[in-house]
């Protein structure tokens, strides 16, 4: 309510202003126009009223000339006949007297249009000049008159010929008057009707304005809300990406550290069986080298995980990739025994060292034969028969204008189906059964094999092989 009663508030301060402004501008603007018309438009009718009237008595001095009136009998009679007709049709004239010049030289009151009931009002009209000769007086009740007093003279071809009389003439400015308040009215009916307008016109876009103020307001409010949503859902989507990027961590992690522990976990059965059979020692040295080594795997990857924001430091370095298909074996060796895998490797001898990092190539092998295995685990349980095959087979070629070396691992396992094939490669994808995969595995080979410019592919066939082969070129930088 209170924020309904600010904005009315606010609406009637801004109209009451407006209006105010209107008027203080649109009034004496219009005053001031009517002042200035007046000034300058008075003088001209006054003037023009004047003309009127010298015209009027002119001609009518002229008439009286030229009909030897002066001179009749009946003068007087047809004279103010005559001076009613020319009252009816000029209202203005609001006076005329008709005088005879006498041969004394002076003038006697012949006809007017008013009678004179006192013979010194009579006299008082009397003109004191035989010439043209005009005045502007105002009259006792306020109304301006031009007094206009015309010689009636014998009009010759030569010359003008003595003065028979004159015509006294005034005529009102009434007209005038009525046209100065015609213009006062005016102006004030135009004032009005505009100041109306105005506020009709500006009151319509003052409401428009004010309600697309309003409507500004709301989606400035709106746009702030949408703002605020906007960056709690980037809030919310960061928290939610490093959450991802933690749990993808930790799934990489606990993959490639279990990768190693069921290694160890192999051997330290096969060192339990050896010590039960009182084997030799050099068996117990072999498979404790082992679990060594994967020990110190482990100590590495976790370095790794540690110091994954920093850059690593560069540990390339040649490497013989027949000797770490050996390794591999051997590492995988307990588990391709309990499976009863058959091994084959064709290696060849002239394949020559890559620079790579040690560790990274061996996860990628260790990878790709664990998956082997798994693969040829479930086929086993699913009751196929053998025999069950784990071939290993490196090679040198030329490709693309350039040297590979390449290492495939073959196995006889249960295939893999090939709409599955292009989805392989993506975090956390598995054909395997839950909690037996993270499906980080390739993924992470694919991630190292293109930090070397390599390649990782993969064909199968489903139920019956898969073949995964790392290809990577030579003359790496170190």
């Amino acid at each position: 309510m209170k924020a309904l009663w600010r904005h009315y508030k606010r609406r009637l301060d801004l109209q009451a202003k407006i209006i105010l402004v209107l008027i203080a501008v649109i009034l004496p603007t219009h005053i001031l126009v009517t002042l200035l018309e007046s000034q300058l438009t008075a003088p001209v009718l006054e003037q023009e009223m004047r003309q009127i009237g010298i015209n009027s008595a002119k001609n009518f001095a002229a008439q009286i000339e030229a009909t030897h009136l002066l001179q009749s009998d009946k003068a007087a009679t047809i004279l103010e006949k005559r001076l009613q007709e020319i009252l009816f049709l000029q209202p203005s004239i609001q006076q005329i007297d008709i005088f005879k010049k006498q041969e004394k030289g002076d003038f006697t009151l012949l006809a007017s249009n008013i009678e004179y009931d006192d013979p010194r009002d009579r006299d008082a009209h009397l003109p004191a000049l035989d010439s043209l000769d005009t005045h502007y007086k105002t009259e006792d009740n306020g109304v301006s008159v031009w007094e206009i007093i015309v010689p009636i003279q014998h009009q010759g071809r030569a010359s003008v010929g003595p003065v028979l009389g004159s015509v006294r003439l005034e005529m009102s400015l009434k007209p005038v008057h009525a046209i100065s308040r015609a213009f006062w009215k005016i102006t004030v009916v135009a004032a009005l009707v505009n100041l109306t307008l105005l506020l009709f016109a500006l009151s319509f876009f003052l409401r428009r304005t004010i309600n697309n103020d309003r409507l500004l307001k709301q989606a400035e409010t709106q746009n702030e809300e949408l703002s605020n949503q906007l960056r709690e859902a980037e809030r919310q989507l960061m928290l939610n990406e490093k959450l991802a990027v933690m749990g993808q961590l930790t799934a990489s992690f606990a993959h490639e550290i279990g990768t190693p522990l069921n290694a160890v976990s192999g051997h330290l059965q096969l060192l339990q069986e050896d010590f039960k059979q009182q084997q030799v020692q050099k068996t117990w040295t072999e498979r404790l080298d082992i679990i060594s080594g994967q020990l110190l795997k482990i100590e590495q990857i976790v370095k790794n995980f540690l110091q994954s924001t920093a850059k690593p430091t560069s540990q390339s370095q040649l490497l013989d990739l027949n000797q770490m298909a050996d390794r591999v074996v051997s590492i995988t060796r307990p588990r391709i025994d309990s499976l009863g895998v058959q091994v084959k490797l064709d290696l060849e001898n002239g394949l020559g060292p890559i620079r790579a990092v040690p560790l990274e190539i061996e996860q990628i092998l260790v990878n790709i034969l664990n998956n082997s295995l798994d693969s040829i685990q479930s086929k086993k349980r699913s009751g196929a028969s053998g025999p069950f095959v784990l071939q290993l087979q490196s090679r040198r070629f030329s490709e693309s204008l350039r040297e590979w070396a390449e290492v495939s691992v073959y196995d006889t396992g249960e295939g893999i189906a090939k709409i599955n094939l292009k989805q392989v490669f993506k975090p956390f994808f598995t054909t395997k059964s839950v909690g037996e995969g993270t499906g980080l595995g390739l993924a992470i080979c694919q991630e190292i094999a293109s930090k070397y410019n390599g390649k990782l592919l993969i064909d199968s066939k489903e139920g019956q092989w898969t073949k995964v082969s790392l290809k990577i070129p030579y003359r790496m930088n170190a």
